[in-house]
């Protein structure tokens, strides 16, 4: 490491002041988040970071024994994993949700309440298939719905939280655009997948031994689509699907902005124009039994730069 880059690491090490601030604290349970900021030596830009710690009777929780009341029972490998609380947010039923991470298991979200006098731990899975019910990120995001909580799962699905009776809805591929009249609607924007093109076989060489041949995949452009869940009970109830891969969204604010942000781009449309922008572009039919989902007269979505469909 050169003299300059060892100073620029040693500068880094200087965080700005941090902020203090007590989440949550009553029957013994308290949260505490501290903040701040630290200069990234490969960049020289300052990043915000984020400490939090979670006590009950003045113990963390933090440690192997976090692993066991998260997976009571004992039955998953994750019940001995070392886990440390992450974000956390108070909630108005007198109760916390946080993400509690490990390095040697998946990040878990638990709810986490006294009653009567005892901590009550309770895991919440974000799927009932256990290989989707995983998270990558650990934020709260707005749910545009009062007593709820909307996270993401690293399938980019969305999850709504209902803070009571407590309750974790997944409501499916895309991003939240708004929730009205008992219907939540998502964008699907366009990407990238990878299709199986010749899956795994056997094969004989030349001396008789059977050989495993790979899958053969590539990745192809998949279109946007919308999408209109019944929050109920998560059923969708109609989808809009393109098959032109060059249509597009306008710059979307999907979540609302805070001081760990990343983006400083100005959005085609804002947080809180989203829902206006959403009733203005999609309109759901229901009759008969039946939901459509479709754009409403006039509306125009934006290409892609350069774009040909193929």
């Amino acid at each position: 490491m050169t003299r300059n880059r060892v100073a620029a690491f040693l500068l880094g090490l200087l965080a700005a002041p941090a902020g203090a601030a007590v989440i949550y604290d009553n029957h013994g349970l308290v949260v505490d988040a501290v903040t701040g900021s630290r200069s990234d030596w490969n960049t020289g830009q300052r990043q915000a970071s984020r400490r939090t710690t979670i006590t009950y009777g003045g113990a963390e929780l933090c440690g192997k024994e976090v692993g066991a009341l998260l997976y009571p029972g004992g039955k998953d490998i994750a019940a001995r994993a070392f886990f440390c609380a992450s974000t956390a947010k108070a909630l108005e039923t007198d109760a916390v949700l946080a993400y509690f991470t490990s390095s040697s298991a998946g990040t878990a979200l638990a709810h986490l309440q006294v009653a009567n006098g005892k901590l009550r731990v309770t895991r919440l899975a974000v799927s009932d298939d256990p290989k989707r019910d995983r998270l990558a990120v650990t934020r709260f995001e707005d749910a545009r719905l009062p007593g709820w909580t909307r996270i993401s799962t690293s399938w980019n699905e969305t999850v709504m939280i209902r803070h009571a009776p407590l309750k974790a809805l997944n409501i499916g591929p895309g991003k939240l655009l708004d929730v009205a009249d008992g219907v939540a609607y998502l964008a699907v924007p366009p990407g990238r997948d990878a299709v199986e093109v010749e899956p795994t076989h056997y094969v004989t060489d030349a001396y008789g031994y059977r050989q495993l041949v790979p899958a053969i995949t590539k990745f192809v452009s998949t279109p946007l689509a919308f999408r209109a869940v019944r929050m109920s009970d998560g059923r969708e109830l109609a989808r809009l699907d393109f098959k032109d891969t060059c249509l597009g969204l306008p710059s979307i604010q999907f979540d609302r902005p805070d001081a760990l942000s990343k983006t400083t781009a100005t959005p085609d449309v804002a947080f809180d124009q989203v829902p206006a922008w959403r009733a203005a572009t999609l309109q759901l039919t229901q009759a008969s039994g039946r939901a459509a989902l479709s754009l409403r007269p006039g509306t125009a979505l934006p290409r892609k730069p350069g774009c040909t469909a193929g």
